[in-house]
């Protein structure tokens, strides 16, 4: 069931860059109102009781998890204005590798040296995608380097998410954190003077198709799914949103894709799935050799 449930969110969170791309208003007003009205529609699912008895340490780490949700939309639905679907879409799926760094420093689940070389073939993967953007303009180069900022602070969101999810629901960690993404965008918004209002009237539509499809029906069953399986197997799921995020550029959008980025893109993929595969073999390894050393004892 976890596997259906993270198919059928891939599908749904791949959508978020169509919605935004129709958008004609700031991307401040489309980030802010996207949680505001995701965190709306939440409301009457949340158990008033778990949310006031929520310890001090998980108010924090979902405060903070909200902090990084907002940045990396701001900075994602940035990129949009400056790179392709394709290209911006790409590099955020590179958020996997984040992950496992995380889990490495903060889990000590490390990586062995073959896991590292298919880092490497990641990393030349992206590097072509950026080469091939190059010829596009120095605007895209732009827009891949602020898909790659928003990469790490999702990265970060995820690795918080599997820490807290194992002790709180899933629509009240999701109604926490929105709310505080809602405050955090709408803040921001503020300081840069955007329309708020007018930004509604043009694009309410938007704005709840934003909350309701790639939010509530794919970043919320992400959230369920973290309780049950970890980071790492989410961020391998996600890797399917660049193949989404191409498949939409080029058939809503006319976005054109080169040689040199459709290859870099498929090493990119092929990189970070490797990398995946050997790593859950190594942590599997590594928990079988803790097992083994704490039976012997």
């Amino acid at each position: 069931m976890p596997y259906f449930t993270l198919f059928m969110a891939l599908f749904f969170i791949s959508t978020s860059a169509i919605f935004v791309k129709w958008a004609e208003t700031p991307i401040e007003a489309v980030a802010f109102y996207r949680m505001l009205f995701s965190t709306l529609l939440l409301l009457p699912l949340i158990h008033l009781k778990e949310l006031l008895s929520l310890s001090s340490t998980t108010i924090r780490h979902m405060i903070l998890s909200g902090i990084l949700l907002a940045g990396h939309f701001w900075l994602w639905f940035l990129s949009l204005d400056y790179t392709t679907v394709a290209s911006s879409t790409l590099f955020v799926t590179a958020s996997p590798i984040f992950v496992l760094i995380g889990n490495a420093v903060f889990f000590k689940q490390h990586p062995s040296r073959k896991a590292l070389f298919f880092v490497g073939v990641a990393l030349i993967g992206g590097g072509l995608v950026a080469y091939g953007d190059i010829a596009v303009g120095p605007r895209a180069l732009i827009g891949d380097g602020l898909a790659l900022l928003a990469t790490i602070l999702v990265a970060g969101y995820w690795l918080l998410g599997q820490h807290v999810r194992t002790s709180v629901s899933t629509n009240t960690y999701s109604f926490g954190v929105y709310a505080v993404s809602s405050v955090v965008l709408l803040l921001f918004s503020l300081i840069q003077s955007v329309n708020l209002v007018g930004s509604f009237q043009t694009d309410w539509k938007i704005y709840i198709l934003l909350a309701v499809f790639p939010t509530l029906l794919g970043h919320n069953l992400f959230n369920w799914a973290l309780s049950r399986v970890s980071a790492s197997i989410v961020s391998i799921t996600i890797l399917g949103e660049a193949v989404w995020g191409m498949i939409f550029g080029y058939f809503l959008f006319q976005e054109s894709l080169t040689w040199i980025q459709i290859t870099g893109a498929a090493l990119l993929l092929v990189g970070i799935g490797l990398f995946l595969r050997r790593n859950e073999r190594d942590i599997r390894e590594q928990f079988a050799k803790q097992n083994a050393a704490t039976t012997a004892e």
